[in-house]
């Protein structure tokens, strides 16, 4: 099979089915065979709206269902998919306006809940004129008529584009990568024969299908295998973690994944008590953990809770891939036991050597390249470096993207540098150490320094050239934690506000958490200009700004007005927010988004509500009443 076309039109087992898992009790189940049947009536209604062959098409529909038959319909129609995410935060809906300007032809496939946001967005951003031209070519879900039988697809060329995956983007141009059809399917191969799948798996997966772990690796590959795949919300496992591994357990699924805030989430649920009776893991095979820097220490408290479950301990596939890449570069051999390496953090550095250290930081080891993807170490000079030397992770194959929209063919001479940086074990295996350049992952994402600045900037709280966003890597849970550093040469008590609307600004637009705001008299720069965010982390963690932080943290504390809890549901929203902020104090007029609440916790906090005020309060609520007293108020009126 040389197309995407080829696998849906000729699966491999069409009588497989793909589970659509709505709730605890709840699935809508297509097989392979009528997902084709219905991707080709979708496709046919497609034409009748005047959809053409190399339309683009917007998959922006939150419904599993209904994106994944808008992606095959586009596909047997030779139209481009570009999956694009649909979150709370404002930063999602400037992303779909971007995009549709760098697209040539472009669709959009939506639900209609969100095409009314969407209106409500653009009117308040003065987007009007272009919400028009978007609205006129979009296709709501709700709306599509029942399909009618068709047959009819476009032939299409290994070459032809498949899918445009997109960068985050929150104040510039997200970057477009452009994957072919041979791109994905020789990586679906690839990923196949890395992990020894079998038509005795089955998978289960809540990875988002906007993201390429989703996507490609959870429905593609196994539909290309023709084996059995259930697939869950996000938001399905935000609100109910625990449902996760009942699911696995319940359907005897033998591959799952996900990312570290994913562990996380699901061992804060054990340590609430959700109930896991009946919990049986030992059939489960592989464990894929990826999409983000791994987190040593938190597989280690996963896997050792997760034993009592029968889960082994080799079943944790530590694994290593990025956009450009399609998905996968480099597996582990599977069945083999988790394995990481720890280094001394300071030998760390393109060139050197790196030196083990029982007290240094610690790293997963993420095997070797897949079939049809080539890796290898190289130095500043770009010669190749041996075994056991930090450098350059760079990548090529038939796997790699030849470009990004717009911006023709990559310039590169066979090797693609993924801006990542390791080094080679004694066997072959790779490291990754770290990134060569400052971007940061939070919940799965990426997100860029100067987006963020310039950001702050635009909304007229910091100045040009006075901020700098970098981060810190936590041993705890793996995420990376963002700071702020702000040219400040006042008293600290009027740094204070400051502080708070860099949080709020921050928090309220990106939809992340500033974990803290530091003053500084001067940034440090290369003599070229560039800020140096590497040594603001640094002097972050040998505690040169502890004593400022301190001081600031006295005023913030002095500052705060005494709480008021005047009713009973202030008291129970109160509750619920210290037990989730447990490191936070909120009072009854403070903006929950200006102490850094992550869109994790604001639908813990969302999950909670609903089991006490059931149907009273939806997540978007929270913008409009976004204190306790604001929320308790709005409860009161409905109730």
């Amino acid at each position: 099979m040389k197309t995407l076309v080829d696998t849906i039109t000729n699966n491999k087992n069409p009588k497989a089915q793909l589970h659509f898992i709505r709730g605890a009790e709840d699935a809508f189940v297509l097989s392979y065979e009528t997902l084709k049947e219905r991707a080709l009536g979708l496709h046919a209604f497609f034409c009748t709206q005047g959809v053409t062959r190399g339309d683009e098409i917007i998959l922006l529909s939150q419904r599993n269902e209904a994106f994944i038959e808008g992606f095959w319909a586009a596909i047997l129609g030779a139209n481009p998919v570009v999956p694009v995410s649909f979150g709370i935060s404002d930063e999602h809906k400037w992303k779909l306006f971007r995009i549709w300007e760098q697209l040539e032809s472009p669709w959009l496939l939506l639900d209609g809940n969100q095409k009314d946001r969407l209106e409500k967005f653009a009117a308040s951003n003065g987007l009007e004129n272009r919400w028009r031209a978007i609205e006129e070519k979009s296709l709501v879900v709700e709306q599509i008529p029942p399909l009618m039988p068709a047959t009819d697809f476009v032939v299409v060329e290994e070459d032809d584009t498949a899918i445009i995956q997109f960068s985050s983007g929150t104040t510039s141009m997200p970057k477009g990568i452009v994957l072919s059809h041979k791109n994905v399917l020789t990586n679906i191969q690839g990923i196949i024969k890395g992990m020894a799948m079998t038509d005795a798996d089955s998978t289960l997966s809540w990875m988002p299908l906007t993201h390429d772990m989703g996507l490609i690796g959870f429905h593609l590959t196994p539909f290309v295998q023709g084996i059995e795949q259930y697939l869950m919300p996000a938001e399905l496992f935000i609100r109910r973690p625990a449902l996760w591994f009942q699911k696995i357990s319940q359907v005897r699924a033998t591959v799952t994944c996900s990312p570290n805030f994913g562990y996380q989430h699901y061992l804060n649920a054990l340590e609430r008590n959700q109930a896991q009776e009946g919990l049986t893991l030992d059939h489960v095979r592989l464990i894929f953990n990826g999409a983000e820097p791994i987190a040593v220490s938190l597989v280690q408290r996963f896997l050792q809770k997760m034993q009592l479950y029968g889960l082994k301990e080799n079943t944790m596939f530590t694994v290593y891939g990025l956009a450009e890449a399609s998905l996968a570069v480099a597996f582990p051999e599977p069945g083999k036991r988790f394995r990481h390496v720890t280094l001394d953090r300071d030998q760390l550095q393109i060139g050197s050597l790196v030196q083990y250290s029982e007290k240094g930081v610690s790293f997963a080891v993420e095997g070797k390249a897949v079939d049809g993807c080539f890796v290898r170490i190289v130095g500043s000079d770009q010669v190749s470096l041996t075994n056991h030397y930090i450098g350059k992770i760079e990548i090529a194959g038939e796997n790699v993207t030849k470009g990004y929209l717009g911006q023709g063919a990559l310039s590169y001479e066979g090797w693609l540098d993924t801006g990542d940086l390791g080094f080679f074990t004694a066997d072959g295996e790779l490291v990754v150490t770290g990134r060569e350049k400052d971007i940061i992952f939070v919940n799965g994402q990426n997100y860029y320094p100067h987006d963020l600045e310039q950001l702050l900037q635009d909304q007229g709280v910091a100045e040009t050239g006075k901020i700098a966003i970098t981060s810190m890597n936590s041993e705890v849970d793996g995420q990376d934690k963002i700071l702020a550093f702000m040219v400040f040469k006042g008293l600290l008590s009027g740094f204070v506000p400051v502080a708070d609307s860099v949080k709020k600004t921050v928090n309220e637009r990106i939809g992340i958490e500033i974990h803290e705001v530091v003053p500084i008299s001067q940034l440090p720069k290369t003599t070229s200009g560039k800020i140096q965010r590497y040594q603001l982390s640094d002097r972050y963690q040998r505690g040169e700004f502890d004593k400022a932080l301190q001081e600031l943290q006295q005023w913030i504390i002095q500052g705060k007005k005494e709480v008021q809890e005047s009713t009973i549901i202030e008291k129970t929203l109160k509750g619920i927010c210290d037990g989730l902020l447990t490191d936070k104090r909120i009072d009854l007029d403070e903006n929950i988004f200006e102490i850094g609440t992550t869109s994790l916790v604001l639908a813990q906090i969302h999950q909670q509500i609903e089991e006490i005020y059931p149907g009273k309060v939806e997540v978007t609520d929270f913008f409009d009443y976004p204190t306790i007293r604001q929320l308790a108020n709005y409860i009161n009126e409905k109730k």
